[in-house]
């Protein structure tokens, strides 16, 4: 039953509002614990939590108001110089907006929330009495449980779970069990993979799949974007656009109209016989002016998709600061460029990833006090969260001042989880030492708890990133700290990229992945193992036939190829010709993907254009040779 029967759209504004609000009180929360005499800071964080009230209330949400006006109590006596703010003070608001959030969740149901926790509500009045509250205070610090502990609630130990679902709003989705990744041979997943067939890609029926539905429905559309969003359960289908960026789009759109009107008189003047020089040249201005007005449109229109990073990272200071406490330790997490704008698809997809490095940047990666004092750093560790654009890619990093890595114990705990054989392992540089990290099953802890321990972290980290295309990369100085760089394109829905041919198809490859243009012609070729190189600048490279990729029988007239790089690994695709370079349209195929496909595109001319995914088409093995 609806209880907000007739005010859904109230109930959605003040939902919307309200969110944003709390996790702004949140932030400032955590910069009022770094500075509790900050008064105009302290008076922010009142304003919002009464705004929030008085939303409540006029919902008749009683028991959301009833907690926010014990909290603002509490503020109250803060802002009056009654009180002064301290670890378990500060605790008790943190697990109040952290119910609050929950109650926001019954909300969105369309449900009223029922009364705060006995024991949240005890927490409250004994700090605004002056009396530390257990239940308020962080548990001391103790060593991580065994995984048959970790789930126990009566140990008192952290549960990461519901430490994720109290800041993030959203559960944590489930890990595999340690058992399971401890009984998969190493081995196991390539021998797996070379069993599979070799992919076919049939154009006809991939005609029917991806460009058998309405013309409207390409990436950005409702359409399709309701229909994957409902089917990750939950992500929002709503964005907020400054109205300067659509009053940029609606005043191009009229522009567009304007040149539109003035191609179609120049059409008919030409249809009824008139060529002069005149006129072709005025046709060859329109066009030229239509050009550029639909490049600005596509821009503008792809700004509208944009939305500053800051309104992810303002969830994860909170984050790094709970954990810390449940660690024992303390940490601070220091954001800059939360001004820098990026697709808010990417936004959202983002989250689980950065979640997993903040979380290993406090556990593995920085110190406890105690160590810290040892080796001569300050008690509290900093992390840095920061993010900037270069060129069309955003780039993302978080760096700790902690212990480091040490690339020769990351190698021997690989060999002995059984990941990688010794005689991989010892030809490996101290770059892909430090990637070993990303290895499905791998994880520096011998015991499992509810924070670390399992190996599937960094593998989520990295598997994530590589669906919106980007790329993550380590760098780490024993005793100094570490830094985790992650590269993403601005956006998802235009894709640069080189156009390849076999025959008479035309298929693309991300731009990102190209590096040069060679000759592959036989005389150059080397066969090793029955493998074809070829040497370029003293480097001896595979030979990987695009024909042989896909399953296509190969033509025998290839001499050109195209040097790319994936994931630190470089070859020569060989392919038999090229169409120049464009900037697509991706279309996605929700009901038919071949393998290694990504997506559908179609030329100026009106042909399908396949966009291949190299990664999954040639895995990392067949880039090796």
């Amino acid at each position: 039953m609806n209880d907000f029967a007739g005010m859904e759209d109230l109930l959605q504004d003040f939902l919307q509002e309200s969110s944003d609000l709390l996790s702004d009180v949140d932030s400032k929360l955590l910069s009022l614990e770094q500075a509790p005499n900050d008064s105009s800071l302290l008076n922010d964080i009142f304003r919002g939590f009464h705004t929030i009230k008085g939303g409540a209330g006029f919902l008749n949400a009683t028991e959301l108001v009833s907690l926010c006006h014990l909290t603002e109590n509490l503020f109250d006596r803060l802002r009056n110089g009654q009180m002064r703010v301290d670890a378990n003070i500060m605790d008790a608001i943190l697990a109040a907006t952290s119910e609050i959030r929950h109650m926001f969740g019954a909300l969105s149901q369309g449900k009223q929330p029922g009364g705060a926790p006995t024991q949240l509500i005890t927490s409250l009045e004994a700090a605004l009495s002056g009396k530390a509250s257990p239940a308020a205070a962080a548990p001391p610090a103790k060593p991580a449980q065994p995984a048959a502990q970790a789930s126990s609630s009566s140990d008192g130990g952290p549960d990461w779970n519901a430490l994720y679902a109290a800041v993030t709003g959203t559960e944590q989705p489930a890990l595999p069990a340690a058992d399971a990744l401890s009984r998969t041979p190493a081995s196991a997943a390539p021998a797996e993979a070379s069993a599979e067939p070799e992919p076919q890609i049939d154009l006809e029926r991939l005609k029917t799949s991806a460009f058998g539905r309405r013309a409207t429905d390409v990436p950005g559309n409702n359409a399709t974007t309701d229909r994957r969003r409902d089917s990750d359960g939950g992500k929002e289908n709503t964005i907020r656009v400054d109205t300067e960026r659509l009053d940029q789009v609606l005043n191009l759109s009229g522009e567009i109209g304007l040149t539109k009107n003035r191609l179609n008189q120049l059409r008919t003047e030409i249809l009824l016989g008139t060529t002069d020089p005149a006129t072709l040249r005025a046709l060859d201005e329109a066009v030229n002016q239509l050009d550029m007005l639909v490049v600005s449109l596509q821009n503008s229109v792809m700004k509208t998709r944009m939305q500053p990073i800051g309104r992810l990272f303002k969830k994860f200071p909170r984050l790094a600061r709970d954990l810390a406490r449940q660690l024992g330790k303390e940490v601070e997490l220091v954001l800059s460029g939360e001004e820098t704008e990026i697709d808010k698809t990417m936004i959202e997809d983002l989250n689980d990833p950065l979640v997993h490095l903040i979380r290993n940047a406090v556990d593995h990666g920085v110190e406890s006090p105690e160590q810290r004092r040892a080796a001569g750093k300050p008690e509290k560790s900093l992390i840095h969260l920061q993010a900037r654009q270069v060129g069309d890619h955003i780039i993302i990093s978080i760096a700790d001042d902690g212990k480091g890595m040490h690339p020769d114990a990351i190698r021997a705990k690989a060999i002995e989880k059984g990941l990688i054989s010794p005689e991989i392992a010892n030809n490996l540089d101290e770059v892909q030492c430090l990637d070993l990290i990303f290895l499905p099953g791998f994880s520096t802890k011998d015991q499992i708890s509810s924070v670390s321990g399992r190996g599937v972290g960094m593998d989520v980290v990295k598997t994530n990133i590589q669906k919106l295309n980007g790329t993550v990369s380590i760098q780490s100085e024993v005793g100094k700290g570490t830094v985790l760089t992650i590269s993403l394109p601005l956006t998802l829905a235009i894709l640069p990229v080189l156009l390849v041919r076999l025959g008479e198809q035309s298929f693309a490859v991300p731009l990102s992945m190209v590096r040069e243009i060679i000759s592959v012609k036989p005389e150059l070729l080397q066969h090793v193992g029955g493998k074809a190189n070829i040497v370029v600048r003293g480097e001896v490279l595979p030979v990987v036939s695009l024909a042989g990729m896909i399953g296509w029988e190969e033509s025998g007239s290839s001499e050109v190829g195209v040097l790319m790089h994936v994931e630190n690994h470089s070859f020569i695709l060989s392919v038999d010709g090229f169409d120049g370079h464009d900037d697509v349209v991706i279309k996605s195929m929700d009901t038919f993907r071949p393998k290694g496909v990504a997506g559908v595109t179609m030329s100026s001319d009106g042909e399908i254009v396949l966009i291949l995914d190299i990664k999954e088409l040639l895995g990392l093995a067949s880039a090796t040779g």
